[in-house]
């Protein structure tokens, strides 16, 4: 067979009939001369130090499947640490879930006990202080007006006038002082508007916890090809 030596002097060497037709055959899949895919190969085997009487393509081939079941192996067992790793996390966040809707009603529970107590003072202030205040603004009102009936009878009887004189002459008093009244009254209103009390919406608690995220889908294995 045909070669370039290295002073590029062309070199024949003698092989048999198959390895001529193997070298015809890959160098034609390669697109190659048959010189150089020679060539090639013989450098190859000369700087690996490897014997090309001794070693035979069914060693490569049963290193090959080796590294095709180890790495099966290795993809099985990633498959299984991410099951295992996908447990742990549904657990943990069951757990965090029920933690949570504890501290939840917890804090719901003792808000509802604040606004109750909060009601409760609200009703004894009403009962205890407001009401008897107005009480006493009822009875002041009813004592003033007998007060100024006894004045006005008394006025009479000691200055001997009669009584359509003592109308006449306080009815502009009256008058001016509703007026004041309901003037006040309103401005009174105005800055003291007390809105009445509410109960606050309770929140809605979940009965299920949310969703996990969606994990990616692990491959699995088949055949005997080599994954990429």
């Amino acid at each position: 067979m045909p070669g370039k030596g290295a002073a590029g002097r062309t070199k024949a060497v003698v092989i048999d009939e198959v390895a001529y037709s193997q070298v015809h055959a890959q160098a034609k899949k390669l697109k190659m001369s048959k010189s150089i895919y020679a060539s090639a190969a013989i450098a190859f085997f000369a700087d690996a130090g490897l014997d090309p009487t001794k070693e035979r393509p069914a060693g490569l081939a049963e290193v090959t499947s080796t590294v095709t079941k180890e790495a099966r192996t290795t993809r099985v067992q990633q498959v299984e640490i991410g099951n295992r790793t996908i447990s742990i996390l549904r657990a943990w966040e069951k757990a965090l879930y029920g933690f949570l809707q504890q501290q939840q009603g917890g804090a719901l529970n003792y808000l509802e006990q604040v606004e109750t107590n909060i009601f409760r003072y609200l009703v004894g202030l009403e009962t205890n202080v407001l009401s008897p205040m107005v009480e006493m603004m009822v009875r002041s009102n009813i004592e003033s007006y007998m007060a100024r009936v006894i004045g006005k009878r008394t006025n009479l009887h000691v200055n001997g006038r009669k009584e359509t004189e003592w109308t006449d002459a306080n009815q502009a008093i009256n008058d001016e002082r509703d007026q004041k009244i309901v003037v006040q009254m309103r401005e009174f209103i105005k800055t003291n508007n007390v809105p009445a009390p509410k109960l606050a919406p309770k929140p809605l608690v979940p009965v299920l916890p949310p969703k996990a995220p969606m994990a990616p889908a692990a491959g699995t294995p088949t055949g005997g090809a080599a994954p990429k």
